[in-house]
Formats: C-alpha cells, sequence, structure tokens
C-alpha cells in the first residue's frame, strides 16, 4: 500500500473551494466567452417515473459535437460580443415571474426570505461558485487566512465602482454586515461562524463589535469565532450596499429605481409590484460577471406545461406534482425529451421535535425513537413523491459531498412498529393512552409535505394509538412558533443548500442555530471536526456529527426532493452545459448562486420546429 503525503494547508483550501468530488451544483459563473464548443444532448425522460433512483429516471445519449462558434455575434451594452448564432439584441433576456421569493426588500442583505428579487442581477456578492464547484471571487478577487485561522483577508477587486461612480471599498462590506445583523436580520445565522455575530444580532453587543473590518480601502478582514476552512464559502450571499445607504438613500432604496444603486451587471428600471420589474444592464459595471442578456424581465407569467410549450415561459419543472398526462406528453414528444434535465436533490425535508421540556413525553428519547420507528419513511416516500425524491437518512442529500448512506441502518430510520409499540408503552403511554395531542407544525406547506405528514399522522395513529394534529403555517407564524418562542411541541420544514460543504447544512443544528435542542457535547464534538484544516479529519468528524443527529431522534430526516427541468433547445451557452457530473442547470438561485444568467444566450435556432 502506498503511503499519501498529507495534505498542505493551501491545498486543503484549494480542495474545499472544489467542494469535494461527487457534489452536484447549478453552474454559477461565466467561463470566459471566446469559444463556445456547442454539445447536444438528448434527456430522456423515461415513462416508468416510479423509480426511486434518478439514474434509473434518465438516460443521456450523445448525437453530435459541433465545431466551434465565434464570438461574432451582437455587442452588447457591457461590450460583450455574443456567438454568431444569437439572436438579436432585444430578444436576449432572460423572464421570471414577479417576486419570486416574496416580495417586502429589495436587497437580500435586508431580508433573504422576504425580497423581492430572486436573482443577485444588480448586487455584486463577495465570492460564488463556478462551473467546476470553485469558489472564485466577485466582490474580491483572492483570499487568504492567518496562520492561525482566526481571521482571513479578502482583497477587494479595485476596479468595482458603484453604478453612481463611487468606487466600493472595505467600508461598503463592512457597513454592510455590522446594518443587516444589528437590524433583525433573517438569515443572520447564517454568519454566526463570524466573531461576535451571534450577540451583535441578538443586541447584546453593538455592530462595532462584530468581527469584521476595513484594514485598508481593498482589504476585508473577518475574524472567526473558531478556525472556518469554509469561509469563503459564506460569501455567495453576502452582497454589498453603499456605505450609509440605509440613512443616506431611505427605506426600500433597493425597490425604487430613482434611489436604487447598483454594484451588479445591472440596474433596477422599473419597478411595479403588480405589474412587474425591469433590470437592464449597468453601463457602470467593470467586474467580472460579464452577461450576454440584455434584460432581466419579471413579469405576471402563466404556469403549466401548455405555456411553455408555447414559448409564454423560459422554463418549467416536471415533479411530483405534475399531472401523469402531463409526464406522458413529455415523454412522447422528442423536442421536450431533449429539452429535460434531471436536477440533483439539494433539499432535505425532516421532521423535529421540542425537546427542551415543555413538553415532557418529546423530552424522553426512548419516546422520541418511537416516533421514529413507527414512520415507514421509504415506503411514503415513493408513493408520495413519485419517484421525485429519495429517502433522506441524514441531512446530507444523496450525491452531496461527505453523504453516508450507512446512516440508512442506524435505530431510528428502521421501521419497526413492534419495536415503537414497547417504546412508547415503557416509556408509560401503552396504547398511545396518556399521550397528549399535540400539533405538527408545516412551513409553508406544498402539497407533498401535507400528504406526507398527513401520512405519518396516519401511521401514528395506527401503529402507536396517539393523535396528532397538523398545522399547516405561514412563514412568520411558523418561524415564531418553532424557532422563535418555541411554542411548537414538532414541526416539518425543509433546508437547501447554500454552498457546496456539508457544513451548509450542518451548522443549523448548532445548540446557537433555529432548533429548539440543546447538545453541548454534540456542538464540541462538531466545532472541532468542523474547524480543522485536515480535510480528511474533518469530513471523518463531520460524518460522526451526522450519525448521532439521526441517534440523537431529535429530528427525523425524510424525504430530499428533486426535479426534471425543461428549458428551450434554443438557449444555449457554457452554462447550461453538463458539468462534471454531467449535470445540466438553469440559473441557481436557490442552491447559492443567485447570479446565474451570465452564459446564457438565445439562438436563432429552429429546434422547436417540430414541437406541435
Amino acid at each position: 500500500m502506498s503511503k499519501r503525503t498529507p495534505l498542505s494547508r493551501r491545498e486543503f483550501l484549494h480542495l474545499i473551494g472544489l467542494a469535494s468530488a461527487g457534489a452536484f451544483l447549478a453552474s454559477c459563473t461565466t467561463p470566459e466567452p471566446q469559444v463556445i464548443r456547442e454539445t447536444i444532448e438528448v434527456e430522456k425522460v423515461v415513462e416508468k417515473m416510479v423509480e426511486v433512483e434518478v439514474e434509473k429516471m434518465v438516460e443521456t445519449e450523445r448525437l453530435v459535437e459541433v465545431t466551434p462558434i465565434p464570438l461574432t455575434g451582437p455587442v452588447n451594452e457591457l461590450g460583450e460580443t455574443l456567438p454568431a448564432d444569437a439572436l438579436a439584441l432585444d430578444q436576449q433576456f432572460i423572464l421570471t415571474g414577479i417576486g419570486a421569493v416574496g416580495g417586502g426588500y429589495g436587497h437580500i442583505m435586508e431580508s433573504l426570505y422576504n425580497r423581492a428579487f430572486e436573482h443577485a442581477g444588480g448586487q455584486e456578492t463577495l465570492t460564488s461558485l463556478d462551473t467546476n464547484f470553485e469558489v472564485y471571487g466577485v466582490g474580491c478577487e483572492s483570499w487568504e487566512p492567518a496562520e492561525d485561522g482566526s481571521y482571513w483577508d479578502f482583497n477587494l477587486r479595485r476596479d468595482l465602482v458603484w453604478s453612481n461612480g463611487d468606487p466600493i471599498t472595505a467600508r461598503d462590506w463592512v457597513y454592510t454586515l455590522r446594518w443587516s445583523l444589528s437590524n433583525g436580520y433573517d438569515f443572520a445565522w447564517f454568519y454566526f461562524d463570524i466573531k461576535n455575530a451571534q450577540p451583535v444580532t441578538s443586541g447584546e453587543m453593538p455592530p462595532e463589535d462584530l468581527g469584521i473590518e476595513a484594514v485598508d480601502d481593498f482589504t476585508l478582514r473577518i475574524y472567526t469565532e473558531a478556525p472556518v476552512p469554509y469561509l469563503p464559502m459564506l460569501g455567495v450571499w453576502f452582497q454589498v450596499m453603499p456605505e450609509n445607504s440605509q440613512e443616506a438613500l431611505g427605506e426600500n432604496w433597493a425597490l425604487d429605481p430613482d434611489r436604487y444603486v447598483a454594484s451588479g451587471p445591472f440596474m433596477l428600471t422599473k419597478f411595479s409590484r403588480s405589474l412587474g420589474n425591469l433590470w437592464e444592464l449597468n453601463p457602470t459595471y467593470n467586474g467580472i460577471r460579464r452577461p450576454w442578456i440584455a434584460k432581466i424581465r419579471e413579469e405576471n407569467i402563466p404556469g403549466g406545461l401548455a405555456a411553455y410549450m408555447a414559448g409564454d415561459v423560459q422554463r418549467h419543472d416536471v415533479g411530483a406534482v405534475s399531472p401523469p398526462a402531463e409526464i406522458g406528453l413529455v415523454n412522447a414528444n422528442p423536442v421536450l425529451r431533449a429539452e429535460s434535465h434531471p436536477q440533483p436533490p439539494t433539499y432535505t425535508d425532516y421532521l423535529g421535535f421540542n425537546t427542551l421540556g415543555d413538553f415532557a413525553p418529546l423530552a424522553d428519547p426512548n419516546v422520541r425513537l418511537a416516533l421514529c420507528k413507527a414512520i415507514d419513511k421509504a415506503t411514503i416516500v415513493s408513493q408520495i413523491y413519485q419517484g421525485f425524491a429519495h429517502p433522506a437518512w441524514g441531512i446530507l442529500p444523496k450525491g452531496f459531498p461527505n453523504y453516508n448512506p450507512d446512516l440508512e441502518q442506524l435505530d431510528p430510520n428502521v421501521y419497526d412498529p413492534e419495536a415503537a409499540q414497547q417504546l412508547l408503552a415503557d416509556a408509560g403511554y401503552p396504547d398511545g393512552q396518556g399521550f397528549p395531542v399535540y400539533e405538527l407544525y408545516i412551513r409553508q406547506p406544498t402539497t407533498q409535505q401535507v400528504a406526507v405528514c398527513e401520512a405519518i399522522q396516519a401511521q401514528w395513529k395506527e401503529n402507536l394509538g396517539i393523535t396528532i394534529e397538523l398545522r399547516p403555517s405561514d412563514f412568520q407564524s411558523f418561524t415564531s412558533a418553532s424557532f422563535g418562542d418555541r411554542t411548537a411541541a414538532m414541526y416539518y420544514v425543509g433546508y437547501a443548500q447554500d454552498y457546496v460543504d456539508p457544513a451548509t447544512f450542518m451548522n443549523v443544528f448548532r445548540s446557537t442555530g433555529r432548533h429548539p435542542h440543546q447538545d453541548e457535547s454534540w456542538d464540541e464534538l462538531y466545532n472541532t471536526a468542523n474547524s480543522s484544516f485536515n480535510p480528511e479529519e474533518r469530513f471523518r468528524g463531520m460524518m460522526e456529527a451526522e450519525k448521532l443527529l439521526v441517534e440523537s431522534t431529535a429530528w427525523y430526516f425524510v424525504a430530499q426532493p428533486f426535479n426534471v427541468a425543461l428549458w428551450p433547445c434554443n438557449a444555449q451557452g457554457p452554462t447550461l452545459e453538463p458539468n462534471k457530473d454531467g449535470y445540466q442547470m438553469w440559473g441557481g438561485g436557490a442552491i447559492g448562486c443567485p447570479h446565474a444568467y451570465q452564459g446564457i444566450y438565445w439562438t436563432d435556432s429552429n429546434c422547436r420546429s417540430a414541437l406541435g
């Protein structure tokens, strides 16, 4: 056996930048648009859509490789030359629905969950992820950790300017994070690796104590509570605001085209909550995001496969909610099959229990184990999601870095009604007698989530004799009851990845996170593993931590949904080509790449003529 040479810290930083082999993520950046090699892929969505394995759902057949296409097409306002087969600039746009996220705020650092715009067209993020899963700088061009891992220095791009002509400096980035975390930011916990982020968010410390500073105009230093090897990945959602913008420009300036100040390649030029929004290229932009499209149009658009086939929408998703006739039509139509692109799971739905003592039965791990073992997860997922989800054995989705298939064998994941009945009886609730009637909160429930919870409700009644009432809730009510006031006994919720590292899922389970559960011993094990700059040691420790999450029975991981995306065959560009794992993506706003429209353009192809 050959002896392996330990990785240096620099090599490890490159390794985590690659986000680990086997990860699946959307293409989120534009490779140098000099020559495009067009590859035509035919994705066949096979007729048997009830198979659980995505590999069985899709067959890929390479038909032809075309010679390089020279960039001799139209030139957009940023000076970017499109490929020779590109349509005219007035047809180079992305069309999306109004308020894809919520609509309350215009800047992601005001609210992530209630913002009006899914994308980051108008603002730069600090970093992002490219088509090879490497972290790359957007607002910055490089970074370096301290020798002891206590901070990271980000070297900002010196030629970036705001749309008003002012330079973008480290003071803008410092102001942005200080303002956000001290003004009730709903995504603040995401930054709790940063020194003093939690006490600043809770008001126990002033914003000036946050671990972020401007060393000089173009060096941003971020201090951390412990060594954080993946810190550059946290920059994928960190969008800059102008210094003092909230005070100088006024409330909700980012929803007003007359006050809007951009750092990204697009400017907000029209905004109407009812009629639609328009983004046009920002002529002052000189960053590295060089889109070919000329506009982003947000409008009230129709839905459904018929609208997609008619060309009224640019993307349509086929999934568990799709009518069987629609799936049959996709299978039967060769153009639709060619326009079908299976997407990887990036989301995990799970059941959580309040273990803090206010709900006495749920503080007993044996009661929680009984509740877990009374659920036939595999059958529920396969029947309800109809092949568009994997059963979740842990929090990390199938195919994600450090995914552990052995978790399926852990006791909470083994369906055994008789063992569950005995556990509940031993805890003092034989046949469910004396067990309280609890409400199960469901956050912004989808059809599948409600169906899953109804199935769990029925199985608990049948197998254990207990009654649970379902409480579908809006986001605010759910968050308040489950994670804020913690008055919910149990809850059903999902979590999606924000970057490609196990920490994106597992950080949230720390006692300082959102859940009504405290386990300082787990925190210590996880934090020690997560802060290691030795990649093998880090992933080994995090695998053990995920195993303990399952065994704690504070959570029961249920499903990891995915879908098949359709987009027109005349959409071309490097960000639509297969990545190293063979996946093709359209955009990436929900998985850490909110600006993934560059690298896409529309051709004059007649490939849809046979659509029918």
